[in-house]
């Protein structure tokens, strides 16, 4: 965790995981940090092997993070070799969906997953996970893309929190 706080650029606050949610239509984890110590709601949550989830409720000392896993969750994300576009979506027995990919894109087993940082949520070229399935279907404008995350959540024990103050919406200038 430690060498990982230095690579990363972004401004990061450790936590620990202290509980999970025991609902199986939600995948989400209890955190022992919150508004105390920094954390609001949107910011990302990591862990050196990529990402983690976001989080979604803050109280004074905990706050509740929405992992990557969930049916609820998006992230913005680029396969790494193509540059093909996407959103991550929660899928179902720890998978996620890469949603919205061109079918033009030729995108193959074993690519990297990145997250692409126009989601204003995640940094971009954090880790996502890598395509474990494709189908591209006769007809239809997109692909079928199914990645295994490299976080294992079922072992989450630690998580760092990105601490970037949310860059300012563009304004034109009148």
């Amino acid at each position: 965790m430690l060498n990982f706080e230095k690579t990363i650029t972004d401004r990061v606050l450790s936590a620990e995981v202290i509980g999970k949610d025991p609902s199986p239509w939600f995948k989400t984890v209890l955190i022992d940090k919150g508004k105390n110590d920094g954390v609001e709601t949107g910011m990302a949550v990591v862990v050196p092997k990529g990402i983690a989830g976001q989080v979604t409720d803050v109280s004074a000392n905990y706050s509740k993070v929405l992992l990557i896993i969930d049916h609820n969750s998006a992230v913005d994300a680029l396969a790494q070799n193509d540059r093909a576009r996407g959103i991550i979506k929660g899928g179902m027995a720890g998978q996620c969906l890469f949603k919205y990919v061109l079918r033009k894109h030729d995108i193959e087993i074993g690519d990297i997953v990145i997250s692409s940082g126009l989601d204003g949520v995640f940094p971009k070229g954090l880790a996502v996970g890598y395509v474990s399935a494709v189908f591209k279907p006769k007809s239809g404008i997109f692909q079928e893309v199914t990645v295994t995350p490299y976080v294992d959540f079922e072992k989450l024990e630690e998580v760092l929190i990105v601490l970037n103050p949310k860059k300012k919406q563009f304004e034109p200038e009148q």
